[in-house]
């Protein structure tokens, strides 16, 4: 699938938390292959929430959802108004597309496994079949290579001693980056990262910044990275976008140092990262 068969727009999504003031307006998000998107904000601001629209994912009620979502994919399209879909569903268009065009890398993946099997089993039951295997066909073999290198070039060994491992007994990092490399491997135009350096030391977070940009130059997926790791937003470049309250309310780099809510979000980060006390 090339990049013009595939484009998904959210047209000023909102999530609306009762109690809770929401700014006014709202920015759209743009997300398709090649295109480089972060979203930034405080913890709590609503990044995650915002993001699991575009994979369909809508929350549980009292929370709310209001926007549109726009979907080309293959020659169709659709248009989805989130203020009228039950809340706390997936919206099956969207939800079609997980994991094979739109991939989703959790925070902490450890409880996206099945407990029990292993980095291979993952692999084999993930990964797109062999298509002339016959009923009983395994995984592409290429696909299965390609995941394999994958892991070896965001810095975790292929080696059949990791690959039987137990994937949920592995370190949360190597399962971070076992995930990024499953979903480049499936082929999926889009991934959507869920703050991937969370809880990485810093040696280990500037060696992953380094090694995901990478790999995402190199297969040309389009990227909605949520993250308040200042480094690995300017790491990965693109457009910047800053939440606040369930909505997005600016590009960071049309505002100024001190202007809220850029203000709020850049003590929020740097108290994160150690940088105040």
């Amino acid at each position: 699938m090339s990049s013009s068969e595939f484009y998904l727009r959210l047209r000023q999504p909102r999530v609306l938390v009762p109690g809770r003031a929401t700014p006014d307006g709202g920015m759209d998000l743009v997300v398709e292959p090649g295109r480089r998107t972060v979203l930034m904000g405080r913890s709590g601001a609503g990044k995650t929430l915002l993001a699991r629209l575009a994979l369909g994912q809508l929350p549980r009620s009292p929370v709310r959802a209001e926007g549109t979502v726009e979907l080309r994919v293959g020659g169709a399209s659709v248009t989805v108004d989130l203020a009228s879909a039950q809340p706390g569903t997936d919206v099956a268009c969207l939800a079609a597309l997980r994991g094979d065009v739109l991939s989703f890398v959790p925070q902490g993946g450890r409880e996206n496994l099945v407990p029990g099997w292993t980095v291979r089993d993952h692999f084999e039951a993930l990964l797109p079949v062999d298509s002339e295997g016959g009923a009983d066909a395994g995984p592409d073999a290429a696909r299965l290579e390609q995941a394999i290198a994958g892991m070896e070039s965001l810095g975790v060994s292929g080696s059949a001693e990791n690959l039987d491992a137990v994937a949920t007994e592995l370190s949360e990092g190597m399962i971070r980056r076992i995930l990024v490399a499953l979903s480049l491997a499936r082929g999926a135009q889009v991934l959507i990262i869920d703050e991937p350096t969370t809880g990485l030391d810093p040696v280990s977070r500037d060696s992953f910044r380094k090694l995901l940009d990478e790999n995402l130059l190199a297969s040309g997926a389009g990227v909605l990275l949520i993250t308040h790791d200042v480094g690995l937003s300017k790491a990965v470049g693109g457009e910047t976008l800053l939440v606040d309250e369930g909505v997005i309310v600016a590009r960071t780099e049309d505002l100024g140092a001190g202007e809220p809510p850029f203000d709020r979000f850049v003590h929020a980060a740097q108290s994160a990262e150690g940088v105040l006390s």
